[in-house]
């Protein structure tokens, strides 16, 4: 009925109807109310619309990040005047062309992840492809995951961190020379001089501690500034269920540890093998460390090492399941199970066991055994590779 009103008035002179004294029934005049309303409601949508096209465009255009939009085939759709800047080349040769054509090699794998349906992350250096220019990102990546679940394509946010990077380069400059200075001091005493056995016990820990904490800053340091310098290994004989349970003894506190519990396997061995005690305690330290932190109050985690395949074997399980999306990018840069950003202790172990102690780390996570690291390392380092 509402129709053949509409096909009525249509016909009709508006202006005629309502400035003639024509008495309308009833019924049409609900018709007209209902038209009025839906005219009313449309007008406030489009403004509506407008608004929040107009606010959308202004965060898009404004906000100090580099965004862009990519389809299900990786075509740049759009993209905005900051991410051009970041990667250095004009925005008239960015859309419709592929990602591959114009990312960073570095970026392949977190793009394909999120064509995949996945959270994508990499964080380091972008060199340009037009350019050569490098600047330091971070960057995450995200699918556009339609109602019927089909991936349309997927959204990236790049994040440039040149700045961050130099506040990082003069923290190390300045902590190294502030952590030498107290290593030189430690050099300078005479321990022979010293007859309280408890005090000069106490200062020799001192003195190893301070030698310790510039090896662990000068390792951290490597390990955010991609490969521009080479850790020089410091191999020794070590025995591996001797060095885990003085790893151990670090993590035996209850401001740490809280309700949970750490139980070393009785079936561990005690191998005796060559390698670098902080690049190895680096990597066993963010092992139990990231098992900790995964694990409910009254949780056990749970350690052995021991030998298998002529390689010494370090392992730590926990209960916790590791989500799937994660598993599959789970060593990349600053990804971690606890979100984005935070995973260089995850990176950091893949990186030194199998750049520098010659060895190899893997995993397994389920819902219903949990999550199992293993690293493996040789008997001795073969430092010509």
């Amino acid at each position: 009925m509402l129709n053949n009103s509409l096909g009525n008035i249509k016909s009709a002179n508006v202006k005629e109807i309502i400035n003639s004294n024509v008495e309308l029934n009833p019924e049409t005049i609900q018709e007209l109310d209902t038209i009025a309303q839906l005219i009313s409601d449309l007008k406030q949508t489009q403004v509506a619309l407008r608004e929040s096209e107009e606010k959308y465009r202004l965060l898009f255009s404004n906000v100090p990040l580099g965004i862009l939009h990519f389809d299900s085939q990786g075509k740049i759709t759009t993209c905005n005047e900051n991410f051009t800047t970041i990667i250095d080349t004009a925005k008239e040769k960015l859309i419709g062309d592929y990602l591959t054509n114009v990312i960073d090699i570095h970026l392949v794998s977190a793009i394909e992840n999120t064509l995949a349906g996945n959270i994508g992350h990499y964080e380091g250096n972008f060199v340009s492809g037009t350019t050569g220019k490098i600047t330091p990102v971070r960057v995450n990546f995200a699918p556009v995951i339609l109602d019927d679940g089909m991936i349309s394509g997927g959204v990236g946010i790049f994040e440039d961190i040149t700045e961050r990077k130099q506040i990082e380069r003069i923290f190390f400059h300045d902590i190294i020379n502030t952590a030498g200075s107290l290593n030189n001091i430690a050099e300078l005493i005479d321990y022979d001089s010293i007859t309280n056995p408890d005090t000069k016990e106490l200062l020799e820990v001192a003195a190893s501690i301070s030698k310790r904490i510039i090896d662990e800053i000068k390792t951290h340091k490597h390990l955010i500034t991609s490969d521009q310098s080479k850790i020089n290994l410091k191999l020794k004989k070590i025995s591996s269920l001797d060095f885990l349970e003085s790893i151990c003894n670090y993590f035996y506190r209850s401001d740490i540890l809280g309700s949970k519990v750490i139980q070393i396997s009785s079936e561990s061995k005690n191998i005796q093998f060559e390698s670098d005690e902080t690049i190895l305690g680096r990597v066993l330290n963010n092992m139990i460390k990231n098992a900790i932190e995964a694990s409910s109050e009254r949780d056990t985690i749970k350690l052995q090492c021991g030998f298998e395949n002529d390689m010494v074997t370090f392992i730590v399980h926990n209960s916790t399941h590791i989500p799937e999306d994660i598993q599959s990018q789970l060593f990349n840069h600053s990804v971690s199970t606890k979100g984005a950003g935070r995973g260089l202790g995850l990176y950091s172990m893949k990186y030194l066991t199998e750049k520098y102690l010659n060895g190899n780390i893997s995993f397994t996570s389920s819902k219903k055994i949990g999550t199992t690291f293993t690293v493996s390392y040789p008997l001795k380092i073969d430092q010509t590779t």
